[in-house]
């Protein structure tokens, strides 16, 4: 993958280590770190603070995060602005910077935030405790969960260090990244603890299980699963498409999944537009699939529910 800070371009071969040496603003990402009982306080900005796993790589991939999401704005900035109480539910939450975007913008939202990795859920869970607090009874749910399109178990590919790359299927790694990690690290041994996994048995339940029921109204699915992208959507129920507004997909394009996402998309009534991610280079064919609902207008009005 390729990476950015403040928008300077970070090609593949380049990004972990300018993740170890500095953040957007030129300071070491180490003097914005605390850490405590095997987790680290990680300051993405100035009035944020992320909490993630204490390890050599852990501050880099919160500042990744926070420039994908919150500099870059990679899931909504080829939609119109969410209303304040947007109905949005979060599948691949990870440690939460995309929720706690939502959260910030949409002040009344009702969120869904789902992640499997356990280990990952409880820094979720830590990340979204204010948001918690100031909510009302099922504002926020989270769910320690994977979907899919049927209900199950399944077992997960949990990255130690780089938790936003666990995935069901980590042959689909591309080469090129694998590569561009190994060679940012200055020996194997260091190479091998960053690309270090473990495997993880989760539950699996289909996305229309979780949609909130009322209101009608879902304003926004977001989903980031690392390769489960059409086993996801096609866990949506016939009868819940037409209460979606909008659906933002990160697609890694294996064996034409990309064309599958937009077909299946649009036959359910949506326009599709797609585009590179800021931070990755084009040779990595993800892509971030952003569809409206054709009739978006005559979609249930958003209410508290």
């Amino acid at each position: 993958m390729t990476g950015a800070v403040e928008g300077k371009e970070v090609r593949s071969s380049e990004w972990t280590s300018a993740w170890n040496r500095a953040d957007g603003n030129g300071k070491s990402m180490r003097q914005d770190t605390e850490s405590s009982a095997g987790l680290v306080r990680v300051q993405v900005a100035d009035d944020l603070v992320v909490l993630t796993r204490d390890g050599r790589w852990a501050a880099g991939e919160a500042h990744y995060l926070y420039h994908e999401i919150f500099t870059h704005d990679d899931y909504l900035k080829d939609l119109p602005p969410l209303p304040p109480n947007a109905v949005v539910v979060d599948a691949g939450a990870n440690i939460g910077l995309f929720a706690l975007r939502i959260a910030r913008a949409c002040p009344e939202a009702r969120l869904v935030a789902v992640e499997p990795v356990p280990s990952t859920c409880a820094l979720l869970r830590l990340n979204l405790a204010d948001v918690a607090a100031a909510a009302a009874a099922e504002q926020l749910r989270v769910l320690e969960v994977a979907l899919g399109e049927s209900s199950g178990r399944t077992v997960l590919t949990a990255y130690t260090h780089l938790s936003a790359n666990s995935t069901g299927r980590p042959r689909e790694k591309p080469a090129s990244w694998v590569a561009a990690m190994r060679g940012a690290q200055p020996d194997q041994a260091t190479a091998d603890e960053m690309l270090s996994t473990s495997s993880v048995e989760v539950d699996v339940v289909r996305l229309s299980q979780v949609l909130p029921q009322h209101p009608t109204r879902i304003d926004l699915v977001k989903v980031d699963v690392e390769g489960a992208e059409l086993e996801v959507l096609r866990g949506i129920d016939d009868q819940d498409w037409p209460r979606i507004a909008a659906v933002v997909v990160e697609v890694h394009d294996v064996d034409g999944r990309l064309e599958e996402v937009e077909r299946l998309l649009t036959r359910h009534g949506f326009s599709c537009t797609r585009r590179v991610p800021a931070m990755m280079s084009p040779d990595l064919e993800h892509y971030i699939v952003t569809a409206r609902a054709n009739d978006v207008d005559h979609i249930g009005t958003t209410t508290a529910g």
